[in-house]
């Protein structure tokens, strides 16, 4: 069972060692921005450089951002609303001992809103 509840960007930390791997996309944020892994890492220490390479300012030059880019531009073009819309349940959290929260699934739309200017994300807290 899970439940929704809005958690600012800065209470998310990332659960995976890896994220964007998918539809097609051979290098994900870990290898495009250089992390040796993202477990643990604080949700916004990613979100700040990917948007700053969003905007085109500290691009990096591994040749898998221009993927992460477009996949990323598909959910800006939406918009909040739009995002929202799409699936309410795709932005998975779960909750550390410490209160922040691991997040789960939902990267691409988490790191949209964040380029989009929220301060926080809706999403399913699902239990242990």
């Amino acid at each position: 069972m899970s439940r929704r509840l809005s958690v600012p960007f800065s209470r998310l930390v990332l659960y995976h060692g890896e994220i964007g791997v998918h539809r097609g996309r051979k290098a994900g944020f870990r290898t495009v921005f250089g992390f040796r892994s993202l477990y643990n890492v604080p949700f916004v220490k990613l979100a700040k450089k990917v948007k700053d390479a969003y905007e085109g300012k500290r691009v990096p030059s591994h040749d898998g951002w221009p993927t992460q880019r477009e996949g990323l531009r598909w959910f800006v073009e939406q918009g909040r609303d739009g995002i929202y819309a799409l699936n309410t349940k795709s932005i998975r959290v779960r909750t550390r001992p410490d209160g922040r929260y691991y997040i789960l699934g939902g990267h691409h739309r988490s790191l949209a809103l964040y380029i989009l200017g929220d301060d926080e994300v809706i999403a399913s807290r699902e239990r242990h």
